[in-house]
């Protein structure tokens, strides 16, 4: 074990162990495993009355120059991500403000990821997955308000994928999938205020597909499919 290393793990248990005495009902707890160098993992969490908040980093097994960071300052609060194997350049930033959110992100295999999640408001919650030998993917969920969702998944042997999230109103549901074999994928979703919900799926053999939903408004529900083996494929849909 290199010094760098040392006084990385060092410095993460001392800021756990910190955090522990200073704040009793927070839990944060920070792994960096055999072959990981050059990771910088910061976590911050405030604690008010009966607040408990819950972090759990793993960076781990030949996994390089990753960042992390999350925020958490309010309710029941929990995040979690993990790094895996052989991933390198991944960006991981979670900020979470108020009452009960939840975010995970897990990486497996995968490099030059950058995965942005921001929550604001109430029982939101974020899922984002980008699995098994996934490169180049950079994914943005925005949440601000109320009972929000969004689930993100990028898995194996997708790459090349952008997709940006943005929630602001009430109740509003948002999932992404991009299937086995898909690449070069662009997936925007845009949703407002009331009770939206929009689903995109991109499955298995699928590339060069770009697919964009906004709406605008009440109650709007949006859903697009591309099947098995189609590429080329430009979906733009806008309801207000």
């Amino acid at each position: 074990m290199n010094m760098k290393k040392l006084l990385l793990l060092f410095a993460a248990v001392l800021f756990v162990v910190g955090a522990t005495m200073a704040q009793t009902e927070n839990k944060s707890s920070v792994t960096i495993s055999s072959g990981s160098d050059d990771n910088g993992v910061y976590v911050k969490q405030t604690l008010d009355g009966d607040e408990v908040n819950d972090s759990d980093v793993d960076i781990y097994d030949g996994s390089d120059a990753n960042d992390v960071y999350v925020t958490q300052d309010g309710e029941n609060q929990e995040s979690d991500v993990t790094i895996g194997n052989d991933g390198d350049g991944n960006y991981v930033r979670v900020t979470q403000n108020d009452e009960d959110q939840e975010s995970d992100v897990e990486i497996y295999d995968s490099y030059d990821n950058i995965v942005y999640v921001k929550q604001d408001g109430d029982d939101n919650e974020s899922d984002v997955y980008i699995s098994t030998i996934s490169d180049d993917n950079y994914v943005n969920v925005k949440q601000d308000g109320d009972d929000n969702e969004s689930d993100v998944e990028i898995y194996d042997y997708s790459s090349g994928n952008d997709v940006y999230v943005d929630q602001d109103g009430d109740n509003l549901d948002s999932r992404v999938e991009i299937g086995d074999g898909s690449n070069e994928n662009y997936v925007e979703v845009n949703q407002e205020y009331k009770n939206h919900e929009s689903d995109v799926f991109i499955y298995g053999g699928s590339s060069d597909n770009w697919v964009e939903v906004s709406q605008k408004g009440n109650y709007s529900t949006s859903d697009v499919e591309i099947s098995f083996g189609s590429n080329g494929n430009t979906v733009d849909i806008s309801q207000k």
